[in-house]
């Protein structure tokens, strides 16, 4: 065989394999060391599984995350954490979860396996969904999430869910006497010019989409009589809000409830509200770990951390809705539309109808 004639061989052999593994369903694709580790750790006994993680941890001494929550909340974590692993260095990196999830994918394409695992708000799991990029992670940390947010734990373990958030309607109490009773009431004229809303954002449109049964012509039309109502556009929950409780604007139909509960806690005299007859959106943030993850030791102790009493602790003294603790600022007898992410045709879709009323207004 003739050296030309070999290295064809070969380059089409690679070819063919390139083109196999592109192709490939992303189940029929090889499992990573990573993923054969964490199916191996499965299989153990929770103490000894534990131990083993602590011991291959030990060894890495070090763990990349891209954090979403608040640095307050990130602070705390931390904190505690490293009370109780001293032998590990956190390096935290905070962004919001959809830059979080474009950076761990665009990372991954590039052959760049820098990141151990990302915290997401799961809605935003539609860029990584069928990427072949997120490790399943099987873990009994699990069996402590209460009962009634079961439905948020992923079958196949691609992300395990530590925390959960809701959207719903908030209002200035000053300025608005007669709150809205359902999220078409948000149509009333009374409402021109004095609702905000964040650009264009995936965890909610799909939010919207679950709440008005999957239906996107009902989604199309509660959006276009948004745009017809002159919204205030605004990127920052929080900034909006706090414009909001000074008089900005009166309402917001896409803002976190437990940011106005908590600052309320504080300072009682805020004008803040809650459309208590409003059905609540709720969806989980979660911890995806990497498959080609550099330190999958120190990434699992972590994600199994998350959903420990200490680390619950800290998100619930920050208001912020646990996963085995109680919530504390739902409206008794809220109604939640509990939903995760969507598929990117479903996502696509969705940014499609915002931009078509809102953005290009």
């Amino acid at each position: 065989m003739t050296r030309k004639f070999l290295s064809l061989t070969i380059a089409f052999a690679s070819l063919a394999a390139f083109l196999v593994a592109v192709t490939a369903p992303a189940g029929a694709q090889s499992l990573s060391a990573n993923e054969k580790l964490y199916a191996e750790l499965a299989k153990l006994p929770a103490k000894e599984r534990h131990a083993r993680i602590v011991a291959g941890a030990k060894k890495e001494g070090v763990f990349e995350y891209v954090n979403s929550l608040s640095r307050s909340i990130s602070r705390g974590l931390k904190k505690k954490f490293t009370k109780k692993y001293p032998f590990l260095k956190l390096k935290f990196t905070n962004k919001g979860s959809q830059d979080a999830t474009e950076q761990l994918f665009s990372e991954e394409r590039a052959g760049r396996h820098l990141t151990d695992a990302i915290g997401i708000g799961v809605p935003d799991y539609t860029a990584l969904a069928g990427s072949n990029i997120a490790a399943a992670y099987p873990t009994p940390a699990i069996k402590s999430i209460k009962s009634e947010f079961k439905e948020f734990i992923d079958p196949k373990n691609e992300f395990l869910p530590f925390y959960w958030s809701s959207h719903g309607i908030t209002y200035n109490t000053k300025l608005v006497k007669n709150p809205p009773k359902s999220w078409m009431d948000m149509c009333h004229a009374r409402f021109k010019g004095k609702a905000s809303f964040e650009p264009a954002e995936t965890r909610f449109l799909i939010g919207l989409y679950n709440l008005f049964g999957k239906d996107f012509n009902k989604v199309e039309a509660w959006i276009q009589c948004m745009a017809k109502n002159k919204p205030v556009i605004q990127r920052g929950h929080t900034a909006r809000l706090r414009l909001m409780l000074s008089g900005d604007h009166a309402i917001s139909a896409d803002q976190y409830l437990y940011r106005g509960f908590s600052m309320k806690k504080k300072k009682k005299s805020l004008p803040f509200g809650i459309a208590e007859n409003v059905p609540v959106l709720g969806y989980a943030g979660a911890v995806v770990i990497n498959k080609n993850a550099p330190h999958p030791y120190a990434a699992a102790l972590f994600a199994d951390f998350l959903l420990t009493k200490s680390a619950q602790k800290v998100m619930a003294k920050k208001s912020r809705g646990t996963l085995t603790l109680p919530t504390k600022y739902l409206p008794k007898g809220a109604k939640l539309v509990i939903y995760g992410y969507a598929d990117k045709k479903t996502a696509d879709k969705l940014h499609e109808i915002w931009g078509k009323h809102i953005a290009s207004r």
